[in-house]
């Protein structure tokens, strides 16, 4: 024990790695230090606040004006979903505007009656960028996944109207020429060059429906469709033996300008467009053909992914933080009152009804979780209100409040059926607690998270730095994701809370020994998620087809689940390694039920009662 680092040591140990993740971060998006990236809000012409990162390179000067390309974010994502394309594109010259679309992000939340304004807000984007002295008005596009394309669409019809149209080209990544109010915009482009981005197994676009919806072509079939070989003919039929061939290049001089349309197949999912080495290699190829770049750099020649890297250090950073920051306060006079008497060691497991009320009862959980969610996807998604304004919190919290409430009828039947006759105490596994440990245990809470975004506020404000490795981001937010976190806190509080009373309390045993039982228990947390992922997605490779259905809902499950098996692994991990220093279940419950909490709704869109209209969008 003596030779071992105190909790404290290891607390600066996570500061410090932490701190290497922002450093890491801001070289590689800066480029070393060249691009300068300035965090702005302006109210668009329609008159909603709009948050947008500017990227601009050392290039880009009133003497010599660059290129500029605005880049959006999907639906449910902000726009550092965009970083692959934001550091790739600017370091090739571009001036690169990234932008939060209505609701999303740090952008203002509107009513479904102006939710669309303005192209989602995609239309001030362009307009402000191309306001910038060191921005060449002549070459500006626009690239935006999966909604943030289909918004680009509608900027385009906007854009239309001007005497001089602002937007010289549009990539779609994963996304095609409609928009998401079912609006075709195919015949809009005129004399632009628009790329796609068409996924073989995307997860929403590229495929074929009858009037009932049922699939009638696969994404993996889609440039045998006569959607895609019109796009590839400038919007006219083409002629009967007309083939659409991958990553080639449609000329065709329209007004006096030579335009392109191309689609690009890569083999991933839906959201892995916006992390594909691949498919940052289209949009460098795409744009040095429609733009030029001032600084052109091989497709092949790409470092995102060092940012990935050091935002997934931050995230180990992070976690080791919360963990060790609560065990040094434990090491203080006040929390000490919180340490355990003594050894907490497992619970003596010689029987077999001991044995099966642990593996029945994960079994249940099991099953139950995977039931749930599924039950959650068809009858709570998008079911918002003014007051619960964002899908993602709603549908994983509802989840969340079930899979507790049945954690806790799991406990009381083991309490009452098995444990109460075979010696356990509630008061000594820690079940019952006082009322002054309760109150330090609330206090201890909030201090640990209150600490831990601090270090992540300090990162965004020092190096323009958050912790995030694809689609899992723990990242600085506006005060009002405050407010609308404590409405959904609740539901997370009693999953988690409930989670580590079961976890530790009743299944802390001598089954698996002292590891192994902490390594089932957390991957058991996990597995609903693991099985419905894999599940959908091995059914989708093999067959083209999703398994879970084709509802806007169905679509997205899977995705979701992703970030969500991480985080209940860690939360299962943290409350184990919490709870053997104190035999208190209810510390990292509730900082784990924050974290989550303030973790999902800082990184999702915001509605004001818009979400029926969206859910009818697939």
């Amino acid at each position: 024990m003596k030779n071992k680092l105190a909790a404290k040591h290891w607390t600066v140990i996570a500061l410090i790695i932490c701190l290497i993740s922002m450093i890491g971060t801001s070289m590689v998006q800066t480029s070393n230090q060249k691009i300068r990236i300035k965090n702005m809000t302006w109210e668009s012409p329609e008159g909603f606040l709009l948050s947008a990162d500017l990227w601009i390179p050392p290039n880009a000067t009133a003497d010599t004006p660059a290129p500029a390309i605005v880049t959006v974010e999907g639906w449910y994502n902000n726009k550092e979903m965009q970083d692959m394309y934001n550091v790739e594109l600017s370091r090739r010259g571009y001036v690169v505007l990234t932008l939060d679309m209505h609701g999303h992000g740090n952008s203002e939340s509107v009513s479904s009656d102006h939710l669309y304004d303005g192209a989602v807000g995609v239309d001030a984007a362009v307009q402000m960028v191309a306001t910038l002295p060191y921005v060449d008005t002549a070459r500006i596009g626009v690239t935006g996944h999966s909604s943030g394309g289909t918004a680009a669409n509608m900027a385009v019809a906007i854009d239309n109207e001007r005497e001089v149209p602002l937007i010289a080209c549009v990539l779609q990544q994963a996304g095609d020429w409609q928009d998401d109010t079912g609006g075709d915009h195919s015949g809009d482009y005129g004399s632009r060059s628009v790329g796609i981005i068409a996924s073989e197994y995307d997860d929403f676009y590229f495929g074929t429906y009858d009037d009932a919806g049922n699939m009638l072509t696969t994404p993996k079939q889609f440039m045998e469709t006569d959607g895609a070989k019109k796009f590839l003919n400038f919007n006219e039929e083409p002629d009967a033996g007309f083939t659409a061939e991958a990553a080639k290049y449609y000329t065709r001089n329209i007004d006096g300008k030579d335009a392109v349309r191309v689609i690009y197949r890569p083999t991933c999912i839906h959201p892995a467009v916006t992390f594909s080495a691949e498919c940052a290699g289209y949009a460098i190829d795409f744009f040095e053909t429609t733009l030029g770049a001032p600084r052109p750099l091989a497709a092949s020649g790409q470092v995102w992914q060092w940012k990935a890297v050091s935002g997934t250090i931050g995230l180990v950073g992070f976690f080791l933080f919360v963990i060790f920051f609560t065990l040094a306060m434990l090491d203080t006079e006040y929390f000490g009152e919180l340490r355990a008497k003594g050894e907490v060691k497992g619970a003596e497991v010689k029987d077999k009804a001991g044995k099966l009320w642990f593996w029945g009862a994960m079994v249940l959980s099991i099953l139950f979780s995977g039931a749930s969610f599924l039950f959650c996807i068809k009858k709570v998604y998008s079911n918002t209100t003014n007051f619960f304004g964002q899908t993602g919190p709603l549908t994983i919290g509802v989840w969340s409040l079930l899979c507790g409430v049945f954690s806790v009828i799991l406990m009381v039947l083991s309490y009452q059926l098995y444990g109460k006759k075979n010696g356990m105490s509630l008061k000594d596994s820690g079940v019952l607690i006082s009322g002054k440990a309760l109150w330090r245990t609330l206090l201890l809470a909030g201090l640990v998270v209150t600490v831990a975004f601090a270090v992540v506020f300090f990162g965004q404000y020092f190096f323009k730095a958050d912790f995030r490795i694809w689609i899992l981001a723990i990242k600085a937010f506006e005060a009002d994701k405050v407010m609308i976190s404590l409405r959904y806190l609740p539901f997370f509080l009693v999953f988690y809370v409930a989670h580590s009373v079961s976890m530790n309390c009743f299944n802390y045993n001598t089954i698996g020994k002292e590891k192994g039982n902490t390594l089932i228990l957390s991957i058991a947390n996990s597995m609903s998620s693991i099985i419905l992922v894999a599940a959908q997605y091995i059914c989708f490779y093999a067959t083209s087809r999703q398994l879970l259905g084709l509802s806007e809902g169905e679509r997205i499950a899977a995705i979701w689940l992703i970030p969500v098996a991480f985080i209940l692994f860690g939360a299962a991990l943290m409350s184990r390694i919490v709870y053997k220093k104190t035999r208190n279940p209810y510390i990292a419950g509730l900082i784990s039920a924050i974290l989550v909490t303030v973790i999902s709704c800082s990184n999702t869109f915001t509605t004001l009662s818009a979400g029926a209209m969206v859910y009818t969008t697939f």
